[in-house]
């Protein structure tokens, strides 16, 4: 075991995580201090650049500073470095710590402002501000390095040794389980750390508090540390977000090359709708029978798992030949899929249930209301969009997956991202841009097809 290799993962999720705390904490004030619809942008923004195809970031960067990038003789940077990785890890994970941090800031209450009415500026937020996050910037911090520490696509794309990156390239060239379990044990360690650590913590949702008056915490924040916030908070959201987007829809060579990545991998594209959809729904409806059984929050450790690691234990279990039927198709990807992103939709449906009036359920519960007829006239008309939001969340994070399926992925089962993942290594950014457009239409088309499902149900109301 090379423990230079690992020393230097742990300084790279750390250093992911720091940046990643900074950025996102100032954009969680600026959230905090505004209102109407900069707040809902910005917020919004902050969901949909975590949202982003993490192969979608990596190609804007290569197509701006690689070797023949855009930038690369205006900033001669390497994006091929450790510090390239670093940057594009940060911009996918800094909304982590902006929406837990935002969390507890809108736990500030007007009566702790009042307390101290000369408290301001910088005595403000060392004294207040920093104190009220703390907790929730450790949280979050811990989630990034896992994160970033168990990350395989960035730091193989971009050519940085960090240790689940090794682990994948040896396992996948020798297929050496021994080998494979003296690497694995030092992955496995990390996720458990991390369950140990939040064992019994509280974590602050930004929904959960109304918080103080925006425009009263902007004015207490001054002038120049409030516009800090709003600068840092805008080029966060222009550089993580519309920067990949503008590269993507703004390049030629995107939409001449989309008609033949259609022809091209059509396979692909019906592989990667149905495993992402039906694993979604798969893992939201155990989700939803199991919330009220606190043992699956060990389901974390699954999630925080790297996913080679949980395709090298699936392989390791199913490649039997009484199991060819399930190991040789689909079935073993909705089983990898499943496993790895079900404490999501536990924790999600188990969130969404305790947002559901309790009068209510007190009552179907005194009048012996069937299991069924709960779910249709009291989980659902309360609580339908935080499950549909569940399904959507795991249904992208399916979509995007490369990691969990690439060592079992079935003859023929090749999907969009790891179609993506594959030419990355070779340089093809027009064909990348062309599959990534396709992969962002898969992501909005459930968010299409529940818009006209709902038009036509109040038309048909009316």
């Amino acid at each position: 075991m090379s423990w230079g290799l690992l020393l230097n993962s742990f300084g790279f999720a750390t250093l992911v995580s720091f940046f990643a705390m900074a950025i996102g904490w100032f954009v969680a004030v600026f959230l905090a201090a505004a209102s109407g619809r900069w707040r809902v942008v910005v917020l919004c923004g902050s969901l949909a650049a975590f949202s982003l195809p993490p192969f979608l970031v990596v190609n804007t960067w290569l197509g701006l500073l690689g070797n023949v990038g855009l930038l690369k003789t205006v900033l001669p940077l390497d994006i091929f470095s450790f510090g390239g990785a670093v940057w594009v890890l940060t911009l996918m994970l800094w909304p982590v710590p902006c929406l837990l941090s935002f969390g507890a800031l809108k736990r500030l209450t007007p009566e702790l402002l009042d307390a101290e009415p000369g408290l301001a500026g910088w005595p403000l937020v060392k004294g207040v501000l920093l104190p009220l996050s703390r907790s929730a910037l450790m949280q979050s911090g811990i989630i990034v390095f896992a994160l970033a520490f168990n990350n395989i696509a960035v730091p193989a794309i971009l050519q940085v040794n960090v240790f689940p990156a090794k682990f994948w390239v040896e396992f996948s060239s020798t297929y050496n389980f021994k080998l494979a379990w003296q690497y694995g044990w030092v992955l496995a360690l990390l996720p458990l750390a991390v369950l140990l650590i939040f064992r019994g913590r509280e974590i602050a949702w930004p929904w959960e508090s109304q918080g103080v008056c925006p425009e009263i915490l902007a004015d207490r924040l001054g002038g120049a540390f409030h516009r800090t916030a709003v600068s840092l908070a805008c080029c966060a959201v222009v550089v993580s977000l519309l920067l990949p987007l503008g590269h993507l829809l703004l390049d030629g060579r995107t939409w001449s090359d989309f008609p033949d990545a259609i022809r091209a991998g059509s396979r692909s594209i019906w592989n990667s709708f149905w495993f992402a959809s039906v694993a979604a729904l798969l893992v939201a409806g155990v989700g939803a029978l199991t919330s009220d059984r606190r043992g699956c929050r060990l389901a974390w450790l699954l999630f925080f798992l790297p996913g080679v690691l949980l395709g090298v234990v699936l392989i390791s279990v199913f490649n039997r030949p009484w199991l060819g039927w399930f190991y040789g198709g689909s079935g073993v990807v909705m089983a990898a899929l499943g496993l790895r992103y079900f404490a999501l939709g536990w924790e999600g449906m188990r969130l969404a249930k305790r947002s559901v009036d309790a009068d209510l359920q007190n009552v179907t519960d005194l009048s012996g209301v069937p299991g069924w007829q709960r779910w249709r006239h009291l989980f659902l008309p309360q609580a339908g969009w935080a499950m549909a939001a569940v399904w959507y969340l795991v249904y992208l994070l399916c979509l995007w997956d490369t990691e969990t399926v690439v060592l079992i992925v079935p003859p023929g089962g090749e999907t969009l991202a790891l179609r993506v993942f594959n030419l990355l290594h070779y340089g093809h950014h027009a064909q990348v841009n062309a599959l990534c457009l396709i992969l962002l239409l898969l992501s909005v088309l459930p968010l299409f097809a529940g818009a006209v499902v709902s038009f036509l149900v109040k038309r048909r109301s009316q």
